[in-house]
């Protein structure tokens, strides 16, 4: 069946890409705890006296001899890292230190912090799709429109997903508008003052995201509308935009694996814009899981680096397996052995 083999791309595609993000995080990992090893060297002088015996500098001798003792992960392949520390993060550290470390770098709980970036997703979601539909019917309607959507969208496509984030922010500042607008609200706040501090960050994420979502649409529509059956019923004198919704339609399977492809994309503007606004969610938490590079002391907490991956891995593979189930029912051929 064509469900079927839609499901085995969809797993095939999610093992690939498990496995690359593992071997990528527990790349990451290594290398966080690295720097966090090379803190304790001076905890340990007897470095300084058996490394020039063996002809090694003292770092050299210290994360071959002693580091592992206390990281053991630095020996473990990066994959294994990698899928531990997924997996692990689910929960709070158990080890004392870790936990504690990580209350230090990121006070929100997890739920709540998912929850947060799972609004901002789904409200920007919700503003974006139905406006780059909008403004698809709109090129398809005026070609003046659509050459114009065509360049503002080359010239959006080439700025950073935080400019407009910062733009806004700076407006807050000097402007007469309440600072609390950038402000993040703490552990426990209410769905109200979440909802309010997520109005600009939301714009910041619609007004980067909907252009190129809209140009493809457009395309999709613009092909659609040359076929026959959509001359036959302009000739019956339908309204036009029946036969464009008939034309939506007719490209829904197409159209969904378009949104789908951006939608992954806009989960990284999503984490960009939540890091740039303090909003407490998954972008901040990767933020707060290392310490700046120019800090005395390099400190990195794996599991608030993991946690969100795991929830994007998770997020998408339920998507895409929904999307596969949609495309067989709105597909007009239907379902095949």
């Amino acid at each position: 069946m064509r469900n079927a083999r839609g499901l085995l791309r969809v797993a095939v595609r999610f093992t690939l890409t498990l496995l690359l993000v593992t071997f990528l995080v527990g790349t990451g990992v290594k290398a966080g705890l690295r720097e966090m090893a090379k803190n304790d060297i001076l905890k340990h002088p007897e470095v300084y006296k058996n490394a020039p015996k063996l002809g090694m500098t003292p770092e050299e001798y210290y994360m071959k001899y002693i580091a592992p003792k206390k990281y053991p992960e630095l020996t473990k392949p990066s994959v294994v890292v990698g899928f531990n520390a997924l997996v692990s993060s689910v929960k709070p550290p158990q080890d004392k230190i870790w936990r504690k470390l990580e209350l230090y770098q990121f006070r929100i709980p997890r739920k709540e912090a998912l929850l947060r970036t799972l609004i901002l997703l789904f409200i920007s979601e919700i503003i974006l799709v139905p406006l780059s539909l909008m403004v698809a019917f709109w090129a398809l309607k005026s070609p003046r429109v659509a050459g114009l959507l065509n360049n503002l969208t080359k010239v959006v496509l080439g700025i950073p997903a935080w400019w407009p984030g910062v733009v806004f922010i700076l407006l807050i500042i000097y402007s007469p508008l309440p600072n609390d607008l950038v402000i993040s609200p703490g552990p426990g706040a209410g769905l109200l003052d979440v909802l309010e501090s997520m109005v600009f960050p939301v714009l910041t994420v619609v007004l980067t995201s909907f252009w190129y979502l809209a140009v493809e649409f457009y395309f999709l529509l613009s092909r659609e509308v040359l076929n026959p059956y959509v001359s036959y019923k302009r000739a019956m004198g339908l309204p036009e935009n029946r036969i464009l919704m008939s034309a939506l339609r007719a490209i829904s399977v197409p159209a969904l694996s378009i949104w789908f492809s951006h939608l992954i994309e806009v989960e990284g503007i999503v984490i960009v814009v939540d890091h740039l606004f303090k909003l407490g969610g998954l972008g901040q938490m990767i933020g707060s899981s290392f310490s700046g590079s120019m800090a005395e002391t390099f400190y990195f907490v794996p599991s608030l680096f993991a946690f969100p991956l795991l929830v994007f891995i998770v997020l998408n593979l339920l998507i895409a397996m929904a999307v596969e189930f949609l495309k067989t029912r709105l597909d007009p051929r239907g379902i095949t052995a």
